[in-house]
């Protein structure tokens, strides 16, 4: 057996500051206590700095309990106790019992977890903390353990819930509400390749929500992407990629068991969540939620979709939801940039340009009023900067298209292809109408407003450049510009200083550098207002 005596001898009472998570740990482990608390395994006491309430712990060291005795606060407290069987422990009087960094140094665990449903209150909960998988390695440790065995294991005992905290990439920290159902509700189901670099964060941003996880692994992946998968995923599944994602969307949630299913691609992450028991409580197929690009652009998916409910399209895939939702409170990020290396990101982008115009086109030769179709040519022909055949793509959609959201979206997209050809009459008539669709929308004015200052007309183009600070009334799906009220305060001061009045061009630069969080943008728009102010100066001494 490991000689802890002779460990907690020659470290200091706080050694794991060491790996720079002993703050952040303890303090999260203290905000689920509750009650009166059990400390199994406490080492030094650690927790007794963190959680004030009535606490014990319990170690099999005597070196440590008397360590803990000496520094901790004291009214707590500290026994010496061989925690590998608790049968003989006094369990029924503690509200939460902590088993933090405990489980990886015994090979054993049954009599513990027995003791536990057998003596603990009924309402109790458990709190534990672990390393996750290999990711702290250290010669006291006789086994590794992962989200997977952990859940399969603790499920048994209530309701088990995991956390993304601060450091949840190397330590896993979960509890268990024993005797309480498991909700079951929404499994995370994920079809990955080459996605070594953004798994885990991908994972990890939907840990809390989901009670199951399912990846499915193309084995075409040259990474370390099914090593990552290992860690999280509760089914592990391989698939071959036969030129259709709705095939293979289908294979990975075949078999899914909860009542919702959640997707999200490697190179994602949750970057918002709110009142999602509100929404998943309703009776819709699918909840539409807001995808967020790295040009900003955002379009909704309903990546929510009840379990049965089936993916069709062998690129840009759709699941076949009967009703749909809008769940404004809900955001995803894609982020190929950091989540994903070069060479994959390439290489799926080559795929979806190869495969896009292909199977779409081909769709369009059986039903040339295919509407997805047409809007995904569309968008595909404006990526590849051929502005002419996307511009046709957008007129034959407009020409059958009912959905009053997307034909805003795509006179946009019209008006941002017309300027890219410097036909700006055009742009200027298609974001009008853009504006009969769906009146009120600030893009519309901004977008006016640039249109505008092109043209030299500043007096005009300062009337829209204001107006569209006033947000949108009401729910969009499709939003193509992200807010940036910094840099259409710098278009103002361009606006006044094209006008002679250099004062509210002052106004206008320092405002855009107040409202900025770039270091280098803040400094160039001072710059323009002190430049401002000198030009006024000069006018002023003349």
């Amino acid at each position: 057996m490991y000689d802890y005596d002779a460990f907690f001898r020659k470290y200091p009472v706080n050694q794991h500051d060491a790996i720079g998570e002993h703050h952040a740990r303890f303090a999260s482990i203290a905000s689920l206590c509750r009650g009166k608390v059990l400390d199994i395994g406490c080492g030094t006491g650690s927790l007794a700095d963190y959680f004030f309430g009535d606490y014990t712990g319990l170690d099999i060291s005597k070196v440590a309990i008397e360590k803990a005795k000496e520094v901790r606060r004291k009214d707590a407290k500290f026994f010496v106790y061989d925690c590998t069987d608790l049968y003989a422990y006094d369990l029924e009087n503690f509200d939460t019992i902590v088993l933090a960094e405990f489980l990886e140094h015994i090979e054993d665990d049954e009599k513990i977890f027995d003791a536990i449903s057998k003596k603990a209150k009924k309402d109790a909960r458990l709190i534990i903390t672990c390393p996750n998988g290999p990711r702290i390695p250290d010669e006291s440790h006789v086994r590794e353990l992962t989200i997977p065995e952990l859940r399969k294991k603790f499920s048994k005992l209530g309701k088990i819930k995991f956390y993304n905290w601060t450091h949840a990439n190397l330590q896993i920290l979960c509890s268990v509400d024993l005797n309480q159902k498991n909700d079951n509700l929404v499994s995370l189901v994920m079809i990955v390749k080459d996605e070594e670099s953004g798994l885990e964060r991908a994972v990890l941003s939907a840990l809390e929500f989901v009670d199951n996880i399912v990846i499915s692994v193309d084995d075409k992946t040259t990474d370390k992407t099914k090593d990552v998968a290992k860690l999280y995923a509760d089914v592990l599944k391989t698939f071959t990629f036969q030129d259709d994602f709705s095939a293979a969307r289908n294979f990975a949630h075949e078999g899914v068991k909860t009542k919702w299913c959640f997707f999200l691609d490697g190179h994602e992450y949750v970057a918002k969540r709110e009142n999602l028991e509100k929404f998943l409580a309703l009776e819709n197929d699918g909840l539409l939620v807001s995808i967020e690009l790295e040009n900003g652009l955002t379009f909704p998916n309903p990546r929510f979709y009840r379990t049965g409910c089936q993916f069709e399209g062998a690129v840009h895939e759709k699941q076949n939801c009967k009703t749909t939702i809008l769940y404004p409170d809900f955001l995803i990020k894609h982020d190929r940039l950091s989540a994903q290396s070069k060479a994959a990101s390439i290489a799926r982008q080559l795929q979806r340009d190869e495969m896009t115009p292909r199977i779409m086109l081909g769709q369009l030769k059986k039903d040339p009023k295919n509407l997805r179709a047409l809007f995904h040519m569309g968008n595909y022909y404006q990526a590849r900067g051929e502005f002419k055949k996307a511009i046709s793509s957008y007129n034959r959609y407009l020409k059958f298209s009912k959905n009053i959201q997307e034909r805003w979206f795509v006179f946009f997209q019209r008006c941002m292809c017309f300027s890219a050809l410097g036909k700006r009459f055009r742009a200027f008539f298609a974001i009008s109408r853009a504006d009969w669709e769906l009146k009120g929308r600030w893009e519309t004015k901004k977008m006016k407003g640039l249109l505008l200052f092109q043209k030299e007309k500043y007096q005009q183009a300062l009337e829209y450049f204001v107006a569209s600070f006033d947000p949108t009334p009401y729910e969009t799906l499709y939003r193509p510009l992200l807010r940036d009220d910094a840099g259409t305060w710098n278009l103002i001061g361009e606006c006044f200083f094209n006008l002679g009045d250099y004062d509210r061009a002052n106004t206008a630069f320092d405002r855009a550098a107040d409202l900025t969080e770039d270091k280098t943008k803040k400094e160039f728009f001072k710059k323009r207002a002190a430049l401002m102010r000198d030009i006024l100066k000069q006018t002023l001494s003349k």
